[in-house]
């Protein structure tokens, strides 16, 4: 062999045995359920490890049930129609199939202080939806011998103007908010839905526009309302609006830098804003700006 060739092959060697105990490593530290910091201000604290739950696309901390956060998959159908429990590090504890609706594109999930969950099949890939959905259940307890969870009520949603692409909801003193989900460096806006009954299909009302440009892909409010977050393809951005969604629009976001495709539901937790991908990773944004007030 020539000195440049041995050279070469020596050099592809070092790289795939660096490779291979990176690979090792993150595997290992996966298993032991250990955190590690995956960017600045950012951990990886766990792994979705339900087999099926391939595409985790919401996320809600529950506040009846101490260290459960309920999620799903993204998509629509009866096959994915699944509320999954799951622990902070990705362990599945729980698992019901949502009865009473058809869903179309499940893209998040949100809560109220009346242990009420809301399922948001508010996707719309390319804008070909002219109406989306919202629909409201009873939170389960994870210990129930029951199979499913029924929907106990809905509303039908509008959009205000051309229809738009939505992967976030949340919930706040009697109104759903849901934000754009918008691309080509266009600014993300918050609108927003009353929670009373309604017959007849609800348009849309605009709050405000954020100052964000990336792609928003899932959204939370604390519980005390003083802290919105948002996760986008970008990171984590969280607004201090203390009880006033519209006050959003007005603000510059704390913002963690995290490039990651992938990320798609988030949830406030003591230490921060938790998030899951729907590459199974789970992350958590510990910027001392994104802790709740306890």
């Amino acid at each position: 062999m020539k000195p440049g060739q041995m050279k070469f092959f020596l050099l592809l060697l070092v790289t795939c045995l660096t490779v291979a105990v990176g690979g090792a490593e993150s595997r290992k530290k996966q298993k032991s359920g250990k955190s590690h910091e995956a960017a600045p201000d950012v951990l990886e604290i766990g792994h979705l490890s339900h087999p099926r739950l391939t595409e985790s696309s919401g996320l809600v901390a529950s506040r009846r049930y101490p260290q459960v956060f309920w999620t799903h998959n993204d998509g629509g159908g009866p096959k994915k129609q699944v509320l999954y429990g799951i622990t902070r590090e990705g362990k599945s504890i729980a698992e019901f199939h949502v009865i009473g609706a058809l869903l179309e594109d499940w893209e998040d999930i949100a809560l109220d202080a009346d242990h009420h969950l809301f399922i948001g099949d508010v996707g719309n890939n390319d804008g070909k939806r002219d109406q989306v959905a919202v629909y409201e259940i009873d939170e389960p307890d994870p210990k129930s011998s029951r199979a499913f969870v029924t929907v106990k009520r809905g509303w039908q949603l509008r959009f205000p103007q051309a229809p738009f692409d939505c992967e976030s909801l949340f919930v706040w003193n009697g109104y759903g908010y849901m934000v754009s989900k918008v691309f080509n460096d266009e600014r993300a806006e918050i609108y927003r839905f009353p929670l009373t009954e309604q017959k007849d299909p609800i348009t849309l009302e605009s709050v405000g526009r954020l100052r964000i440009d990336s792609p928003v892909t899932g959204a939370d409010i604390s519980a005390d309302g003083g802290l919105l977050g948002l996760v986008a393809k970008s990171g984590a951005f969280v607004y201090r609006i203390n009880g006033d969604v519209a006050k959003a629009a007005s603000m510059k976001p704390f913002h963690t830098k995290f490039k990651h495709e992938h990320i798609e539901g988030c949830c406030f937790v003591a230490e921060g804003l938790m998030a899951t991908a729907e590459s199974r990773e789970i992350f958590l944004f510990t910027n001392e700006a994104f802790r709740p007030a306890r």
